[in-house]
This record gives C-alpha cells, sequence and structure tokens, in this order.
C-alpha cells in the first residue's frame, strides 16, 4: 500500500514498469496531478492506445513531447509501441492526449522503405526494449540479413538474442545444429538458441528474457514463425498463424501492427510486422563495429590506419582472408555495410560524397584486379 499523498502506480507493473519510469512518473505527476501515467500498446493511425493501471486511452498526439528535466526544452515527439507517456483526459467532448513521452531507454529503429526504394527518415519499431529476439526460420536460413539485423539491434542500445525456428520441419538429413553453427558465426559474441513454436521444443531457455519488468521484441522477415514463437510463450492463440507454402516452406505474413502483449511470467513482449528490408540509420558506426567484432579485431593489426585492404603491404586483414582466418563473406558484408553508412553520412555534402565515391572506385578496381590475379593462378 502507498503512504498518504504518494502516487500509486503498482497497477503499471504488469506492463513492464522499471524504477527509472517509476521514478519519472513520480516527478512528474507531483507537478500535475491530472496527468495519468501509461505505456503505448499499440498505434493505428492517428490513434495510439495507452493501457494505464486502471483505464486503457484511445488518445491522440498532436502536441506530445519529450519529457526532459528541463521544463523549458520542448522537443516533439511521436509516441510508439513501448513508450512510457502521461495522458491529459479530454474534457466534454475534446479527445483525451498525449501530453509527454518519458525519454527512451532503447529505441530500435531502421531506415524507412517506401515502394522499395530507402527514404531519408526512421521508422521507429519499438521504444525501451530490453532484449531483442532476432528470429529466422532454419529452413530458411540467411547469414547476410543476421547481420544486418544484429546491427540494428545493437545500434538501438537493446541486447540481441537469436532465435532460430522451425527445427521440427527440416527435411530429412538437415542438421538444426549445422544451422545454429551458422548463425553463431554470423552473431559472435550473441546468444543462439534452437526452438520450435509448435513442440515448444528449446523455449524453455527464453523465459529467463521475459521476465517481470523485462521488455522483449521480436523482429525478422514475414514468414519466420514469430507468432508461433509469441503463441507459445503467451500460453494462448494471442497471434494468428498462416499455413506453410509449400513451394518454400515459408510461412506467410499474419502480423500487421506492432503491438504489446503481457506474458503470463510477468515479462512484456511486443511483436513486429515482418521486415522485408533492413537499412541501417545514420550513426550505426558503433553497432557495425559491434557486430563485426572480428573483422575489425583485424583491421586494427594493419600497418596504415587509412589501409583499405585491398593492396597495402602488412595488410593483416588480407592476410587473414588468405589464410581462411577470417570469412570473405564477413568481411564483404562489413565492407558492404560500411559502405552505405558513409554513403548516408554524405549524401547532403557533395564534396564528401564525391571523396568517398572515388575512393570507392579504387578499391573496386583493385579487388577485381586481385581477383583476376587469384584467378589466373588457379589456372
Amino acid at each position: 500500500m502507498p503512504l498518504q499523498g504518494d502516487i500509486d502506480l503498482s497497477g503499471l507493473i504488469q506492463f513492464g514498469l522499471n524504477k527509472a519510469a517509476k521514478d519519472q512518473f513520480r516527478a512528474i505527476i507531483a507537478k500535475d496531478s491530472e496527468l495519468v501515467p501509461g505505456r503505448v500498446t499499440r498505434v493505428d493511425g492517428i490513434s495510439t492506445f495507452v493501457q494505464t493501471a486502471t483505464v486503457d486511452y484511445r488518445a491522440v498526439s498532436k502536441f506530445a513531447r519529450i519529457a526532459h528535466k528541463n521544463e523549458f526544452e520542448i522537443e516533439p515527439a511521436q509516441p510508439s509501441v513501448g513508450d512510457w507517456v502521461l495522458v491529459r483526459k479530454g474534457e466534454d467532448e475534446d479527445p483525451d492526449e498525449i501530453e509527454l513521452v518519458l525519454p527512451r531507454i532503447s529505441l530500435l529503429s531502421r531506415k524507412r522503405v517506401m515502394r522499395g526504394k530507402e527514404q531519408g527518415d526512421a521508422q521507429i519499431l519499438a521504444t525501451n526494449i530490453n532484449t531483442v529476439f532476432v528470429v529466422q526460420a532454419a529452413t530458411y536460413f540467411n547469414p547476410s540479413r543476421l547481420e544486418r539485423e544484429i546491427a540494428l539491434v545493437w545500434g538501438s542500445g537493446a541486447t540481441p538474442v537469436v532465435v532460430i525456428t522451425k527445427i521440427d520441419i527440416l527435411e530429412k538429413g538437415q542438421d538444426p545444429m549445422g544451422v545454429i553453427a551458422q548463425a553463431k558465426a554470423s552473431a559472435p559474441g550473441v546468444e543462439v538458441f534452437g526452438a520450435s513454436g509448435i513442440t515448444g521444443a528449446g523455449t524453455e531457455p527464453l523465459r529467463k528474457f521475459t521476465k517481470s519488468g523485462i521488455t522483449v521484441v521480436l523482429i525478422g522477415a514475414s514468414g519466420v514463425g514469430k507468432s508461433t514463437l509469441v503463441n507459445f510463450l503467451m500460453g494462448q492463440q494471442a497471434m494468428e498463424t498462416a499455413d506453410i507454402r509449400q513451394s518454400d516452406t515459408r510461412g506467410r505474413h499474419t502480423t500487421v501492427t506492432r503491438q504489446l502483449l503481457r506474458l503470463p511470467n510477468g515479462g512484456v513482449l511486443i511483436d513486429t510486422p515482418g521486415i522485408r528490408t533492413i537499412g541501417l540509420v545514420s550513426g550505426s558506426e558503433h553497432a557495425l563495429a559491434k557486430t563485426f567484432s572480428d573483422v575489425e579485431a583485424y583491421m586494427w593489426k594493419c600497418r596504415f590506419s587509412d589501409c583499405s585492404h585491398s593492396s597495402e603491404p602488412d595488410c593483416a586483414v588480407v592476410e587473414a582472408l588468405a589464410k581462411d582466418n577470417l570469412s570473405q563473406a564477413r568481411f564483404d558484408s562489413y565492407i558492404r555495410m560500411e559502405r552505405e553508412l558513409k554513403i548516408e553520412e554524405t549524401k547532403n555534402d557533395a564534396t564528401g560524397k564525391t571523396d568517398y565515391q572515388r575512393k570507392m572506385k579504387v578499391v573496386a578496381k583493385t579487388n577485381r584486379q586481385r581477383a583476376k590475379a587469384e584467378k589466373h593462378k588457379k589456372s
């Protein structure tokens, strides 16, 4: 029981309330008792669904802003699933309105893609998350995509955990441990689990990421088994699932919007629609370094700090590739993603973009010459 004059926020524990959010809520409500604290569980168009300790709101957010300590600092915010917010009840026929959004401890976002073309702005997928289940199907494993997904998560401030689903429907002779080994090679330093949302095999270790006060989000392509996994973790048919296509053993897209769900053991889970493309947002260099720690470990050993890792003497990367100590595919993925981030950073700087493109042409030419020499040597 709260003390007299204290604010009872115990009803928000079921939605993942942590100490930081609790303290911020109390500080704000002490100044304005008409504000109601809650968490965004779903966003549909202009309507934002907020669950509070006692009442559910369908609110608008025309003038929402981040609740900084400095009351005079105004930063507009578009509430997203996972946000902790404060709602002001509408008077008479006025709608309820989200007035403040608490500062986010993590922000999972990707570069927005419309009709196959990357857009300049970022699309927020979820906020205030602790763990991200990066889901891929054992029947359709894609290491290059997994690397991008891992980089996306590291850039959010959350911790990635790889879940390889559909281990129960592999064809005869296929070993799920082989796929898991590939996943570990593509995600060094990240925990990898094999699981089946149908039989429940391998799901028990995942429950340590879904305890009270913890928020986990699922991301992955359409049809990898996210909804089936959600249903198993929920202990009920919370999400619709679709039959597997016989042509490619992949499921059909079923989740159509991001939503927050309460788990039986106290944690909360955010399910997301399938993500077709993974575009990294500007400023993700630290996430790239963490994703490709094995590649960067060799880069630090190169003789020259501006080594292009193509023809310079004493290049540790070239030596590691030649000795198969470093995967060529991993190195190529790193260079490809680094190039994307560089272009993103310099696209509004004509001089920077020209210099970078010129450098990339030299690197590409050198790589082609090296490949041609290797081919001639083998023949």
